[in-house]
This record gives structure tokens, C-alpha cells and sequence, in this order.
């Protein structure tokens, strides 16, 4: 009809059916839109730099403005339309750009992979190993700070002592060092992680494909957007605000659009996850170095510090010195006085060589030379340890003790020292500690530190060896802590009597317990009669109504276990005596014989029971036999009184006794031996035995009476 070929018109006149068809009409709608869009902008931005320097030169010139304007629409629409029909360049970008699109799609698929991976150990660390172990170093710390207050003793005078306390407090730091470089390792690994997880996160949303159905046009969008722009820049060259733009799109637009696009933002959080990766590697050498150096110093506190040897002055030997007053003899006997010195030489050499003998036995006096002095055969470290170990002895025999004076553990405590759990059944009313009516002594420990070191130097002593003048240390090892053991254990002993007179005693008026419509009766409802369980001394039923009292009593299956004499037993204690019992109902009934229990014996001794209706019935008794207690209403009997045919058996029981506590406990540590008493008794059944014991009183002081423990000696000083 001559009329212009529209694109729009086109795409709404067309009507598919299938849903491709549909797909394809939405495409092509938001591509003409876009490239109308693109027109429009293209013209827009061209009469805006046009239209400012018209408006200054001459208002009038609208026909130059219309020119412009029909100028630039008509050839962006011509553009549009090439850039429309030619489907060509848009199909290769749509094959360039799917093939893209599925490489980024699998890769996306596997940073999803890692993602998850990376979510779930994290999540498993944390719960398995991080806040486990955070928690434990935290608990390890405030025990080993606790246990280190527990053992510091403050004593100023006692420099053996504060010895003690400052290898302590060493031992406590080197732990506490330990434990805070572990909640260290723990910390990093936790921020690595952190910062892993956030990197991956990025990485996965950056991947992200997109929808292909949408790729289309997006390609033909931009590629038909970059062709508008171009064209209206080239076909203008005067215009200088709209190259001005161009030269802005081009250089700062375009590069910032770049960086910040989804490629760019992949590239760059990729690069980020390699230097994390790094990053963590050196952190973890870094701690290794830190935790191989606290391991070698982990004992190192132990060891002795060599003292530096002072810089003293070189003194000049004796012979150096006899050699240096011979030549100034020489040298003055043969130069001035040669005959004076002659006369006086052999006295004053006499007294030189005195002289030098006296400061040769001060010397090695004051330096504890073996010339005057000896020591125990052992280094202080071991003495000090066998000293720390017997104590620790009598401290872990007095925590047992007062875990015996705590009257929630005492229990655990009497089951350390060997007591039976199942033979301290009640609580004590009263504990004796001590000096008491039962045991008349004061507890107290006898023991002497310098005695014990004395000891150990004659125990270990070897005897045996070759007489070549050196002694050899002993070590405080393994079997020095099974010696100290078999010590205090030949020492002490914990006694204790568990003075249990608790029983039974029967209640002034009994507690009966009673249910049902009857005031006075007292029976509830239960299955069935009692039968007899675990041998002929146990019998058992299973109530349907009870109450609280008797509810403790029963078994996990709801059975009520009583002996021969109607009394109730405990199944949860193994069958122990309790102080209620099972009312015998034969020989209970009012005296109009109305109310239950309602068996009773007639003047000839024979069963009988009367029907809610005044009727007798005559019942032969089976006792236990045959699954019929008589004690108890049966089911047909318990109907015949109610009147209700769905009425089970009925019983009752009462409250007769209850238990009387009245227990004591006396305790207190016993000393079979002194200390000097077990030393000896060990010496003496040993080899050598009279050498040994002559060798631990020299070294205490037993041979003439002295006290030299203490000072280490072992020979008296030969100058007092």
C-alpha cells in the first residue's frame, strides 16, 4: 500500500501458539524497545550540545533545529533497521555467547561445589574441634592456676621453700604458655577459615551465568547501542560537547564499567583466594616454629643453670711464685747482698712454705673442697624431688580424708581407703575427726626432710663398688617413688569404725491408707491375685491404684513385691525391708461384718465370706497355692461385694514402722611405726646393713651427738 515497514507493527501482529514462539515474540519486543530506547538517546544527546549554541546565536533558526533533529532520527533508524535484519552478526554472537555462557555455567557449578564443601567442614570443625578444644584449654588453665595457688606455701625464712615455689611457679608458666599458644593455633585457623568461606562466597555469586534466554538480546542490545553512538559521533565533527562525551565514555565510563564487571570481579576475588592461601601457609610455618620452640623448653625450667664462671684474676701458682722470688734471691744475691741473703735464705723460705700451706686449707674450706667437706651423695634437684614427692604423698592421704569429712562424699571417700559402698547404707548423724572415745590419739605426721635424705644416700650407697675415692650420685627415679610408698605406707594407716545402729520401730498409731466408697475400709484395686516370684520367699501383684507411698515401691513393670509375712519390699534396693505392709484381710472385719476385708474365721475355724447382700459363702483356703492369696479380695468375690461386674481384686496396706536413724563415724590415722623406726627396719634388711646404718647416722649426726644435717657435711672441718 506504499506504507513504511514497521517493526513494531510487525512484531504485535504476529500471534504464536507455541511457547518458543511466545519466547521469540518477547525477545524481539525488548530488542526493538532497547534500539528505540538507543535512538532516542542518540538524538537527545546530540541536539543537547546543538541546541545551547542556537540558543545563543539566534533563537529564531527552528528550521535549523528541525533539520538536526530529522537528521540524526532518520539515520538511527536507519542503523536500527540494518542492524535488525542483518541476523547474521547476531546469530554468530548468539553461538559465541552460548558456548560462553555453558563453560561459565559448569564452572559456576563448581565453585557451588566448593562452596557447600567448604560450609559443611567448617561447620563440622567448629562443633568437633574448635569450641571442644577452646573449652578445654579454657578449664586446663584455671586448673593449672588453681592447682599452683593450692601449692604455694608462703614462707620467708625457709629459702627451700621459696625454691620450691619458684620452680612451681616456672612449671605453672611454661603450662600456661602451652594452653594460650594452643587457643592461639585455634584462633588463626578460625580466621582463616572465615576468610576462605567470604572469598568463596564472592566467587560463587560472580560465576553466576544468568538466564541464556535472555543472552540474545543482550548481545544484539549492545551491539546495536555501540553503532547508534558511533554513528552520531562520526557523522558530526563540529560538534565539540558531543566528542567531549565520547572521549569521557571511552576513557573513564568505560574502563570504571569494566573493573566492576562480573569477569573483572571473578578474576580478582581468584587472585584473592591464591594469596590467602599463601598467606595461611607462612601462618602455619610461623607456628610451627613457635610450638617446636616451646616444646624444647617445656622441661627446660627443670634443668640446673650453669652459674657463668666470674672473670677472676690469673693468680700466680706456687711454683711460679717460688721461680719469680729465687730470680729476685738470685738477682739480688749475685748484684748486692749475695751474703746477706745467703745467711736468711733458708728461714724466710720455711716461712713462705707455711704460709702457703695455711691458705691452701682456708682456700679450699671456704670453696667446700673434699679436702675438708663432704656432701650428700646426690645433686639438690633429686633431694628436692624426693622431699616433694613423700609430701605430695601426705597431701593426696589428707584430700582422701577430707573427702571422708564432706558430708555429701563421703561415701566416695570411706571407698577410697577400701570400705564396702553397699555396707554404708546411712548417712552418719555425727563425724568424730580425730582424738575421740574410740580411738584416744591426736593425729600427727613424723617426718624430718633432712632424715629422709640421709636415708636415701645410705639406701642408695653402692658398697660394693671399687675404693677409688669418688662417690657416685644417686637419681631420683621410679623406684625412688615406689621406696617412698612402701615408706608411708609402713608409717600411717586410716582407721575409721562406721558405728550403724539404725532400725525399725514400730509406729505408735499405724497410717492406713484407704480408697473406694467405704469410710473405714481400706482396699484398692489391683490385677489379678499375687503370685509368688524369685523362690518361695517373694510374692508379687500389680496394683491399678495406689498412691504415692506405696508408688515407690513398685518395679519398672509396675509389680508390687512383698515376703511371707505381708511386708513390702524395695525391688530398686534389692528387695529391702520397707515399713509398710499388705493387710491380711482374713483376719480383719467389723463387727457387723459389713465393710471390707470381709473374710473371716467362724467358732469352728473355717472360712467364710458374706455377699454384699448378707449372705454367707464357706471358702476353703489355698494359702499361697495356685496363684490365691487370701490376704487379698479376689476379682469374683470383690464383685459379689460391690455389685459391679468389671470390678478387678481389691487390697490394702498400712504403715506399721519406720527407720530410726542412729549412726556415727570415727576416724582417724594411725602411726604403726615411727619414722626413724621404718628407715631402720629398711637399712637393716639390706647387704651391708651395719655399713649402711653407720653411714646414715654419720650423715645425720647420731655418732657424736652434732646436728650436721642440713649443712651437707659428712667429715668434720679440720680447723674449728
Amino acid at each position: 500500500t506504499g506504507d513504511k515497514p514497521s517493526v513494531t507493527r510487525t512484531i504485535k501482529s504476529w500471534q504464536p501458539k507455541t511457547m518458543k514462539g511466545k519466547l521469540f515474540k518477547a525477545n524481539a519486543r525488548a530488542i526493538n524497545f532497547a534500539v528505540h530506547d538507543v535512538t532516542q538517546t542518540a538524538v537527545d544527546t546530540a541536539l543537547a550540545a546543538e541546541t545551547v549554541g542556537l540558543k545563543t546565536t539566534d533563537t529564531a533558526q527552528h528550521e535549523v533545529h528541525n533539520k538536526l533533529k530529522q537528521k540524526y532520527t532518520r539515520e538511527a533508524v536507519d542503523d536500527y533497521h540494518r542492524g535488525v535484519f542483518l541476523v547474521g552478526r547476531t546469530a554468530v554472537d548468539a553461538v559465541k555467547g552460548t558456548h560462553n555462557h555453558l563453560k561459565t555455567k559448569k564452572q559456576y557449578k563448581l565453585e557451588k561445589a566448593k562452596l557447600q564443601l567448604k560450609k559443611a567442614d567448617n561447620k563440622l570443625y567448629k562443633a568437633k574441634t574448635q569450641k571442644p578444644k577452646m573449652a578445654a584449654t579454657k578449664a586446663d588453665l584455671k586448673k593449672a592456676k588453681a592447682e599452683y595457688k593450692a601449692r604455694i606455701v608462703k614462707d620467708k625464712g625457709n629459702t627451700l621453700r621459696k625454691a620450691m615455689n619458684k620452680r612451681r611457679l616456672q612449671a605453672y608458666k611454661q603450662t600456661k604458655r602451652e594452653l594460650k599458644f594452643e587457643r592461639k593455633q585455634l584462633k588463626t585457623e578460625q580466621q582463616f577459615r572465615v576468610k576462605e568461606l567470604r572469598n568463596q562466597k564472592k566467587i560463587t555469586r560472580n560465576s553466576r551465568p544468568g538466564l541464556l534466554a535472555l543472552k540474545p538480546a543482550s548481545y544484539s542490545v549492545k551491539r546495536m547501542k555501540a553503532s547508534a553512538w558511533q554513528k552520531a559521533v562520526n557523522e558530526d565533527q563540529d560538534n565539540d560537547m558531543l566528542h567531549a562525551i565520547d572521549s569521557a565514555k571511552r576513557r573513564i565510563a568505560e574502563p570504571v564499567k569494566d573493573k566492576i564487571s562480573k569477569p573483572q570481579r571473578l578474576q580478582r576475588e581468584e587472585k584473592k583466594r591464591d594469596r590467602l592461601s599463601d598467606e595461611k601457609s607462612k601462618s602455619n610455618k610461623k607456628l610451627n616454629r613457635q610450638e617446636n620452640k616451646l616444646n624444647e623448653n617445656h622441661d627446660k625450667y627443670k634443668q640446673r643453670k650453669k652459674r657463668k664462671p666470674k672473670n677472676k684474676k690469673t693468680k700466680k701458682t706456687v711454683a711460679e711464685r717460688f721461680k719469680s722470688a729465687f730470680k729476685f734471691v738470685k738477682n739480688v744475691y749475685e748484684k748486692e747482698v749475695k751474703k746477706f741473703f745467703a745467711a736468711i735464705a733458708v728461714p724466710i723460705l720455711i716461712i713462705f712454705l707455711v704460709f702457703a700451706f695455711i691458705i691452701m686449707i682456708f682456700s679450699s674450706i671456704v670453696s667446700g673442697g673434699g679436702f675438708t667437706l663432704g656432701t650428700y651423695a646426690a645433686q639438690d634437684y633429686d633431694l628436692s624431688e624426693a622431699e616433694k614427692y613423700y609430701t605430695e604423698l601426705v597431701y593426696n592421704f589428707n584430700q582422701k580424708i577430707l573427702k571422708v569429712s564432706d558430708t555429701s562424699d563421703w561415701k566416695k571417700g570411706l571407698t577410697a581407703f577400701g570400705a564396702k559402698k553397699k555396707d554404708l547404707k546411712d548417712k552418719p548423724d555425727n563425724w568424730y575427726w580425730g582424738k575421740s572415745s574410740v580411738y584416744d590419739w591426736k593425729p600427727q605426721y613424723d617426718f624430718d626432710c633432712y632424715k629422709l635424705w640421709a636415708f636415701l644416700c645410705a639406701y642408695y650407697y653402692d658398697f660394693d663398688a671399687d675404693d677409688n675415692g669418688d662417690i657416685k650420685y644417686w637419681k631420683f627415679k621410679s623406684d625412688t617413688e615406689d621406696l617412698l610408698e612402701d615408706i608411708f605406707n609402713a608409717e600411717y594407716e586410716f582407721v575409721y569404725w562406721y558405728d550403724n545402729k539404725s532400725r525399725w520401730e514400730e509406729l505408735d498409731t499405724y497410717v492406713y491408707f484407704g480408697g473406694g466408697s467405704s469410710t473405714d475400709g481400706s482396699y484398692y484395686y489391683c490385677e489379678q491375685s499375687a503370685s509368688k516370684s524369685n523362690g518361695a520367699w517373694t510374692y508379687k501383684f500389680k496394683p491399678s491404684s495406689y498412691t504415692s507411698e506405696l508408688g515407690q515401691y513398685l518395679d519398672g513393670d509396675g509389680y508390687c513385691y512383698m515376703n511371707s509375712n505381708y511386708r513390702v519390699l524395695n525391688p530398686n534396693e534389692d528387695y529391702a525391708l520397707t515399713g509398710y505392709y499388705v493387710l491380711d484381710n482374713r483376719y480383719y472385719a467389723d463387727s457387723a461384718h459389713t465393710k471390707p476385708p470381709f473374710y473371716w474365721i467362724d467358732d469352728n475355724g473355717k472360712f467364710f465370706f458374706q455377699n454384699h447382700d448378707g449372705d454367707n459363702q464357706y471358702r476353703s483356703f489355698y494359702g499361697w497355692e495356685n496363684d490365691d492369696a487370701w490376704f487379698m479380695i479376689t476379682e469374683s468375690d470383690a464383685r459379689s461385694w460391690t455389685g459391679d461386674s468389671n470390678c478387678s481384686a481389691l487390697y490394702g496396706y498400712v504403715q506399721k514402722q519406720y527407720w530410726k536413724t542412729e549412726c556415727n563415724l570415727y576416724y582417724n590415722v594411725k602411726q604403726k611405726k615411727t619414722f626413724d623406726e621404718v628407715i631402720e627396719d629398711k637399712l637393716k634388711s639390706m647387704s651391708h646393713k651395719t655399713e649402711r646404718w653407720q653411714y646414715y647416722n654419720l650423715l645425720v649426726g647420731n655418732e657424736d651427738g652434732n646436728t650436721l644435717y642440713g649443712n651437707h657435711q659428712t667429715l668434720h672441718n679440720l680447723l674449728p
